[in-house]
């Protein structure tokens, strides 16, 4: 495609819009339209565009190009605002394009049409179609904001990162030691982290460190009151994996509950093809729904799993670790009884003050002897050292951690001490991690930090 000035016109406009449309590959909405003709009328950009596979990397060979491309760009946008208003009523006139509104928002999709295909724009469209009008505005704009990205491996290889790339200039480390943080975050300006210990002794002296943003909904590893004296903005994410963990309370307790494992190693090991009978009832598991199921902690997760465990026939009670979370749908009872009474407890809680070792040896000791403990909250909410001697006297049926003291475990946890590892099923502090709720976590904490470059404070836990 060979553009020139005098072709820039609102015919050839509907054309680039529509490939555009088709390139994105679902539907447009109407503001992600205004950015179409100023990036394809420009030379530069057109001239690169169907050489990368990123928007970030085109932009990069563009801005070396012409020094002015994003400022020129950018100073178009208003200039085309009208040519594109045009463009697309004529797209509407002329049955090439549909308008819907497509999750509350008015988008355009293509229709039937004999439009030439445009191949940069059919790359555009693909391009920015996991991007959003601001991310791109973002892109386009200078941000001299240093960002230090300090655990990238904790939200998985999968995710993609490098949206951040439009916020500023990015340093990412796949994990780092405490001894390391310091010199990483010397000059940034905001520092990304998942489970690091940022405390007065790490920070102090970090004069241009604004904002921490945390790929987590706890804040426990970070000194919160030390920030806000030293003007730091602490920012978590929130919500993002209600379903996923609630996902994996549920499979823990019906591996412990259902016996599946055993059951599963009895027909592989050819037991069950030696055996002559059609069923084998030699470990009883039991119904749900003649249970009554615990839960610790009734914020979003353990309403979500209190929910699920309703539909499942469970009789519901719950404990809250806060105080503040009342609902009448549920009954409330206070921890003596939750743990005397409840056949499973789920624990859905944050760690502070009020639920370290909340369940210590005593605590346990009361439990029910063949009742289920499930941990997806925090791992120094149960005791370990109790939790394994309780298990080795025999007490409960049994118990699944996502969750521990030490994360990772140490070489010689007391965790491994346990006797009956077939009483217990352990995995590695995964509940929150589905690739749908990780990318949610990623897209927040960037939501995080555009607001706070536009002077708003979004999910700011410290002010």
């Amino acid at each position: 495609m060979k553009i020139v000035d005098k072709m820039k016109d609102e015919d050839l406009g509907v054309a680039l819009i529509y490939n555009f449309t088709k390139g994105y590959q679902k539907a447009v909405p109407m503001e992600m339209y205004d950015i179409v003709l100023p990036l394809l009328y420009n030379d530069t950009f057109r001239n690169e565009i169907l050489n990368h596979h990123s928007f970030h990397d085109c932009l990069l060979a563009c801005a070396s190009k012409d020094e002015n491309f994003k400022e020129n760009v950018l100073s178009a946008l208003e200039d085309y605002k009208t040519m594109t208003s045009k463009a697309l009523g004529i797209a509407m006139i002329q049955h090439i394009l549909n308008f819907q509104i497509v999750d509350q928002t008015m988008c355009g999709l293509p229709l039937e049409t004999h439009i030439l295909e445009l191949n940069e724009a059919l790359k555009l469209g693909e391009m920015l179609q996991n991007l959003k009008y601001h991310d791109v505005k973002g892109m386009l704009k200078k941000n001299d904001k240093k960002i230090v990205i300090l655990q990238s491996a904790s939200v998985g290889y999968d995710v993609d990162l490098s949206r951040f790339e439009s916020l500023g200039d990015v340093v990412m480390y796949e994990d780092t030691t405490q001894d390391q943080i310091r010199e990483r975050i010397k000059d940034a300006h905001i520092v990304i982290t998942n489970k690091n210990i940022l405390n007065e002794s790490v920070l102090k002296g970090m004069h241009q460190l604004q904002l921490i943003c945390l790929f987590a909904t706890g804040t426990n590893n970070i000194d919160l009151e030390y920030c806000r004296q030293q003007g730091i903005k602490v920012a978590n994410v929130k919500g993002y994996s209600t379903d996923t963990v609630a996902q994996h309370t549920i499979a823990l307790l019906m591996h412990l509950i259902e016996k599946n494992a055993m059951y599963d190693k009895y027909v592989k090991s050819k037991e069950y093809a030696l055996s002559g009978r059609f069923s084998y009832f030699d470990e009883v598991f039991h119904d749900v729904s003649s249970l009554t199921w615990g839960i610790v902690g009734l914020g979003d997760i353990g309403r979500k799993v209190a929910f699920i465990a309703t539909a499942m026939g469970a009789k519901i009670q719950y404990y809250s670790t806060s105080g503040q979370n009342a609902t009448s749908d549920y009954q409330q009872v206070d921890f003596e009884t939750l743990l005397k009474s409840s056949d499973i407890i789920s624990i859905h809680a944050p760690l502070n003050e009020k639920t370290k070792y909340l369940f210590n040896e005593d605590a346990l000791r009361k439990m029910k002897d063949n009742a289920y403990l499930i941990n997806v909250g925090r791992g120094g909410i149960i005791e370990e050292k109790a939790l394994v001697k309780v298990l080795n006297e025999g007490h409960l049926a049994g118990v699944g951690l996502d969750v521990f003291e030490h994360e990772p475990l140490l070489e010689n946890d007391i965790i491994y001490s346990i006797q009956d590892m077939n009483k217990v099923i352990l995995t590695p502090h995964i509940a929150w991690g589905s690739i749908e709720a990780r990318q949610r976590c990623v897209d927040e904490v960037y939501e995080n930090i555009m607001a706070f470059l536009n002077g708003i404070n979004r999910n700011i836990v410290n002010l």
